[in-house]
């Protein structure tokens, strides 16, 4: 029994840092290439003073690309944890403003943002289980198949040998 508890906890892990690298990827890629329509995107939310709107459009991108490969790799996991969950409940503010704001915007999380059907629950739920995953990483950002484990040393925290028993 022990063998499969910690063969889903190993592949839990591996989901934690996978599917928001993923979609930090799939966005930051989305976004980089298309400066306008970042442009757009973060304008739509209002909520940024103009003079701040293109500095965080451009660089953006290029954040979620960077943690995306971190992530990948697990390389500095616990510091890509603490940046998913930031960007992430970064996001998850801005979308609920809009929310609750009834803003008719595209969310721009996947690049062509501006005017759109309005934030839908569906994106705030996403964000919440991204910065869910985000912070468990930082919680316990050891685990198979990264590289820190060359750096540091084999996944040997208290929980993966408790679950080896």
């Amino acid at each position: 029994m022990a063998d499969s508890r910690s063969v889903l906890y190993t592949l839990f892990r591996l989901a934690c840092r996978l599917v928001p690298a993923v979609l930090f990827l799939w966005a930051g890629f989305a976004k980089a290439f298309d400066r306008q329509g970042s442009i757009l995107a973060v304008s739509a939310y209002d909520v940024l003073p103009d003079s701040l709107v293109k500095p965080v459009a451009t660089l953006l991108p290029w954040v979620e690309i960077a943690v995306g490969v971190l992530l990948v790799l697990g390389l500095f996991t616990r510091f890509a944890g603490l940046a998913t969950a930031g960007v992430t409940g970064a996001f998850i503010a801005g979308l609920a403003q809009a929310k609750a704001r009834g803003l008719k915007i595209n969310c721009g999380c996947f690049g062509t943002g501006g005017p759109g059907s309005g934030v839908t629950w569906w994106e705030l739920i996403r964000d919440i289980g991204l910065f869910a995953a985000g912070a468990f990483l930082v919680w316990r950002p050891r685990g198979a198949l990264q590289l820190d484990n060359y750096f540091l040393g084999e996944d040997d925290d208290a929980e993966t040998a408790e679950a080896r028993a």
